[in-house]
C-alpha cells in the first residue's frame, strides 16, 4: 500500500495500492475542507504515476458526495485524463446505487467529458 486514509463520518476511504495499480475511493465525501482533502490524493497520484508508468484502475464507490466534493471529483478525473492521454491505460469502475439517479447521472456525464479513459458504470451491490 503506497497511501491509505481511513474512512470518517465526512470523507471516503483512500487506497492507493501501488503493486495492483489501483485507488479506491469508498463512502461518503462531504468533507470540511474539499480542496484540501482532494488535493492529497492529487498529490499522492503525481509522485506515483512519476514512479510507474503501466496501467492504472480506478473504483470510485461514493454513496453520497455533496456539490463540492463533486467538482473536486471532475478536476480529478481531469487530472486522470490528461495521464491518460500519455498513453497510459486508465479505467475507471464508477459503482452507483441502482436508485440514486443524481450520482448514475453525474457518472455518466463524466463519462461523457473524459476522452482517454474507459469509465464503466456499474451497480453498487448492497453489501458493498
Amino acid at each position: 500500500m503506497r497511501f491509505s486514509l481511513d474512512a470518517t463520518a465526512r470523507t471516503p476511504a483512500i487506497l492507493l495500492d501501488d503493486e495492483a495499480a489501483k485507488l479506491s475511493l469508498i463512502g461518503e465525501s462531504y468533507p470540511e475542507d474539499v480542496p484540501t482533502f482532494y488535493e492529497q490524493i492529487h498529490n499522492q497520484l503525481e509522485s506515483y504515476f512519476a514512479d510507474y508508468k503501466g496501467a492504472f484502475s480506478v473504483d470510485i464507490k461514493l454513496t453520497y458526495f455533496n456539490s463540492s466534493s463533486a467538482r473536486a471529483l471532475m478536476e480529478f478525473l481531469d487530472m486522470l485524463d490528461s495521464e491518460a492521454e500519455t498513453g497510459r491505460q486508465i479505467t475507471i469502475a464508477w459503482y452507483c446505487d441502482p436508485d440514486d439517479d443524481i450520482t448514475r447521472e453525474f457518472a455518466e456525464d463524466i463519462s461523457a467529458d473524459v476522452d482517454n479513459i474507459s469509465v464503466d458504470i456499474m451497480e453498487l451491490e448492497s453489501n458493498a
